[in-house]
């Protein structure tokens, strides 16, 4: 292709790329949509630990250090047996924080535990939301981080 054809394609390959990012925004491609369904969670005392009835069970949950940005922390979950995901991610409303996926492992005693690190947040929000995937429950637990 000699560059003067070139030079007047640009303009159609600008528009096409407009285009595709016009669509994926309108299809949420790059918002976190799932992070909005299943259980809402609200625990003020995460670093004591949350509980919460599922099916007969009570499931405990919380966070072990101090909770802030790039700092790491360990989550742990407690009084599920068995389960083939254990997964937790952070996220905020409205804002792509990349990708953070955790998987939480048992321990002797079968605490299911990760050690897992927050990414900081270029605007200083420090409202979160932890995701927990146990299998097919998904938990969602809000939080405030320190600074």
């Amino acid at each position: 292709m000699n560059p003067q054809a070139a030079l007047r394609l640009w303009p159609l390959a600008l528009i096409v790329l407009i285009g595709l990012v016009l669509w994926a925004e309108h299809n949420a491609f790059w918002r976190d949509a799932e992070a909005t369904s299943g259980v809402r969670v609200d625990c003020e005392t995460l670093d004591s630990g949350c509980s919460l009835m599922n099916d007969g069970r009570e499931i405990r949950f919380g966070m072990q250090g101090e909770v802030k940005p790039l700092a790491p922390f360990e989550i742990w979950v407690a009084g599920v047996a068995a389960v083939h995901k254990a997964e937790a991610r952070f996220t905020m409303e409205g804002m792509d924080m990349g990708f953070n996926l955790y998987t939480l492992r048992p321990d002797a005693q079968g605490v299911l535990r990760a050690k897992v690190t927050l990414p900081i947040c270029v605007t200083g929000r420090r409202d979160w939301n932890m995701i927990l995937e146990l299998d097919n429950l998904r938990l969602i637990v809000p939080f405030v981080t320190k600074l």
